[in-house]
């Protein structure tokens, strides 16, 4: 996307793990490490071309951040990484997920 000059606004939403994961089966194997997407942006960005990164941890960042990405960096790839909390979801996913897991502990069809 650098190479090719893209003027894109990436969203990367962070809960810090796999909450639908946690919905149908919790178990010590959903405890991950959080990556620095931002900084793993900026390590494959290295200075070639235009990019700009940054992370957000409330509304008035990303108002501030989607400002200044469609701003004063408009000529560059944007990536803005918002952290959410991990039990931040909607009623509709923890339902879905609920039923998931409901599936996943019956016996399978013969």
């Amino acid at each position: 996307m650098l190479r090719c000059g893209q003027k894109s606004i990436i969203f990367l939403i962070n809960n810090g793990g796999y909450t639908i994961e946690v919905e149908i089966h919790d178990g010590p194997y959903n405890v991950i490490k959080n990556w620095n997407y931002t900084g793993l942006v900026d390590a494959i960005h290295n200075g070639d071309g235009k990019c700009w990164t940054t992370k957000v941890f409330c509304e008035e960042d990303l108002m501030e951040a989607i400002e200044t990405a469609t701003g004063a960096k408009e000529d560059c790839l944007c990536f803005i990484e918002v952290m959410t909390h991990k039990d931040d979801t909607s009623k509709e996913l923890l339902l879905w997920g609920s039923r998931v897991s409901a599936a996943n502990s019956r016996s399978p069809n013969p």
